[in-house]
């Protein structure tokens, strides 16, 4: 491979989050697959949304996989930032596809090559270059075959990375004790913190992993602003 096509695959995206490029040397590797970690309540779907938005104004067209929320629920949830959504929506820059219909009401399960590839069919067949996977914990519990996660995710990977196509997986927060397979199999982890102090609720953020990029490693303070989530470079405390 040429030393073009090589930084060529180092293009960057940018995260939408105000802040949090700047901790990453830039932004996203563009084709790559990223976790978003965090407990309930720490902004990984106000993040998800920011990320498409993002790329919707820079004609990146955009998919939200839907597995616990009904798409009408976020946006209705979202409408407190100045977003613009539904403009995005109605222009359908950004489409919504509801997994969860078919997985939790038709009490129908998958196989991890059954869900993966329906996704990748419609991300190609849609012309998506931009997909957020809201949870990809949920979508776990919902497979026949639990073992065959590694293999299947691993093809879902290198196909989204052979198309070009930035994917953004919000996952639950885990011990650090217990790391699953797309811990290893992304790119990049950024996790989302909320914890009391002094009786006051501390948001934070943190790069735990970022392949391929500089990165600042250290707790940065996180708020929710009427434009959604925003990343300050000084510590949370």
């Amino acid at each position: 491979m040429y030393v073009g096509e090589l930084l060529k695959n180092l293009d960057r995206v940018s995260t939408g989050v105000p802040g949090l490029d700047d901790l990453i040397g830039g932004g996203l590797i563009k084709g790559r697959v990223y976790l978003l970690i965090g407990p309930p309540g720490s902004g990984k779907t106000t993040f998800g949304i920011q990320f498409l938005i993002e790329g919707a104004k820079n004609d990146e067209k955009g998919l939200f996989v839907s597995l616990l929320e009904h798409p009408k629920t976020i946006t209705q949830n979202m409408l407190r930032y100045n977003f613009g959504l539904l403009n995005y929506l109605k222009s359908k820059r950004i489409v919504f596809y509801d997994l969860g219909e078919g997985v939790f009401r038709a009490g129908r399960r998958f196989t991890w090559s059954e869900a993966l590839d329906n996704l990748l069919s419609i991300v190609e067949g849609e012309g998506i270059k931009r997909v957020v996977i809201d949870s990809f914990t949920s979508l776990e519990h919902s497979v026949l075959d639990p073992d065959y996660k590694r293999i299947a995710l691993g093809r879902f990977v290198r196909k989204l990375h052979d198309m070009g196509v930035t994917c953004l997986m919000t996952v639950e927060m885990m011990s650090s004790e217990r790391y699953t397979d797309e811990y290893y199999l992304a790119d990049g982890v950024i996790v989302l913190h909320h914890f009391m102090r002094d009786y006051r609720m501390i948001r934070a953020l943190q790069v735990l992993k970022m392949h391929g990029v500089a990165h600042d490693t250290n707790l940065k303070k996180i708020r929710f602003t009427d434009e959604g989530l925003r990343v300050y470079p000084e510590a949370p405390f």
